[in-house]
């Protein structure tokens, strides 16, 4: 299985007038510098957690322990800071936990390089709509059960053009020489099935449309391949970044026609495009169900492309429930491909 993602953050900013902040600044000329202590030590648990701290009778009795101060003058602190807004009373009382709208805001600020960033919607007091505009990938809203409720992707990573997967010094004279060719004959029209909703917004014909335009999180759901995870969104974003968008996007749609809506099997299709060294491989099919023509070896037989195995799970990124997809998927096309073979 892959490595859990890391919430905790290693270290937390602190101004340098933050103890006359007015939150905070009754409750120190109450308690002193003890009550001052107990407070950073509080804000290290929760930016240790993340972004909020359970404070149940499971962590007050522990906590006062290790901080060897009493319970009395630690629930007093803490109460304080509830009165005065340091901590949100209305997340406390409904839920239970120490979080408020600054922790939110300055954890997001610290992590947001990270691939997932979540956030649990009962917590919530942070607008992510603006936030996920401040982070790398995108910003996660989930149940306390874990199940996702929305995910806001910052708009300047959905709108990138599609990277160009890299074709090696022998064959780039052949690629430039054939692009040339293709612009000189006539575009054929591209034939989609009659109310198939994955290119609706995007024009009918794929070789007008703008590949600015493509949104492959919006083509996954509206598709039926189903609800996007955070992991779905990890692993969306990094098929868009090692093979381009216009390549998930077409691959997709084969995945679609074909009912396979799983994004192992779109991740079986890139593997062999890219393996083939072709700069727009679905235009390369042979329409399915028509025994297309295949290339031929020296020996007049068909060659029959292999999807390559993945020798080690743990290192891919995948689980092990989509691994096991993915070597079905693998044998079923060779086994295809074999019955295609000549006796």
């Amino acid at each position: 299985m892959a490595r859990p993602l890391k919430e905790s953050l290693d270290y937390f900013p602190i101004d340098i007038g933050f103890d006359e902040d007015d939150k905070l600044s009754v409750t120190i000329a109450k308690y002193g510098m003890q009550g001052l202590g107990i407070i950073i030590k509080i804000m290290a648990e929760v930016y240790k957690n993340s972004y909020f701290y359970p404070w149940t009778e499971q962590q007050q009795y522990p906590f006062a322990q290790r901080i060897n101060v009493d319970i009395n003058l630690v629930m007093d602190v803490v109460n304080e800071c509830i009165k005065w807004g340091f901590f949100n009373r209305k997340v406390f009382e409904e839920h239970g936990v120490l979080t408020s709208r600054g922790f939110q805001k300055r954890y997001v600020e610290a992590a947001k390089r990270r691939k997932l960033i979540s956030i649990v919607d009962d917590y919530l007091l942070i607008d992510p709509a603006v936030e996920c505009k401040n982070v790398s990938h995108s910003i996660t809203i989930v149940k306390s059960d874990g199940n996702t409720v929305n995910v806001y992707i910052n708009p300047d990573k959905c709108n990138n053009v599609p990277t160009q997967i890299p074709q090696s010094k022998v064959k780039e004279s052949k690629v430039k020489k054939s692009k040339v060719e293709e612009r000189k004959e006539q575009p054929k029209e591209e034939v989609l099935p009659d109310g198939d909703p994955l290119f609706q917004p995007l024009g009918t014909d794929s070789s007008s449309r703008n590949p600015d335009e493509i949104n492959l999180f919006d083509i996954f759901q509206r598709e039926g391949f189903g609800t996007i995870s955070p992991f779905t969104s990890d692993k969306i974003q990094t098929l868009e970044k090692e093979y381009g968008a216009r390549w998930v996007q077409e691959a997709m749609k084969i995945a679609a026609l074909n009912g396979k809506r799983k994004l192992v099997y779109v991740d079986g299709i890139l593997i062999n495009w890219k393996a083939d060294g072709i700069d727009e491989p679905w235009t390369k099919e042979a329409p399915p169900g028509n025994g297309g023509n295949k290339s031929k070896g020296r020996n007049g037989k068909p060659i029959i492309d292999v999807v390559q195995p993945v020798t080690d799970p743990d290192q891919s990124g995948i689980t092990d429930e989509e691994y096991e997809e993915m070597m079905r998927y693998a044998a079923e096309l060779q086994a295809n491909k074999q019955q295609e073979v000549p006796h």
